[in-house]
């Protein structure tokens, strides 16, 4: 069950790796506010967040508080199957430039 809820496409985790994947380096070194990243890459902040639930669920990435807020803000930082992701974007991306 696990693997075939992984395996279904999801056009708006598609988007938000592919933004996080540019950042990289931002992504991968401070982290990416969460509530800064809708309006990064245009999309509705709720849509965003049920995105990001689904990707720290598959442990793509992780929010980690930043301090005691109201409401609570999160920095989105690179979880353990982070390094996978992005190299299967490096390769959809290379595929994509040769056709």
């Amino acid at each position: 069950m696990a693997d075939e809820r992984k395996s279904r496409f999801d056009p708006n985790a598609d988007r938000v790796t592919r933004w996080l994947a540019d950042n990289r380096t931002e992504f991968e070194d401070q982290g990416v506010a969460e509530d800064k990243l809708a309006a990064a890459i245009g999309m509705p902040a709720a849509d965003v967040t049920e995105t990001i639930d689904h990707l720290e669920a598959r442990e793509e990435v992780v929010r980690v508080p930043q301090g005691k807020s109201t409401p609570p803000q999160f920095v989105l930082k690179p979880g353990r199957g982070w390094s996978e992701v992005r190299d299967g974007l490096g390769d959809t991306r290379a595929a994509e430039q040769k056709a």
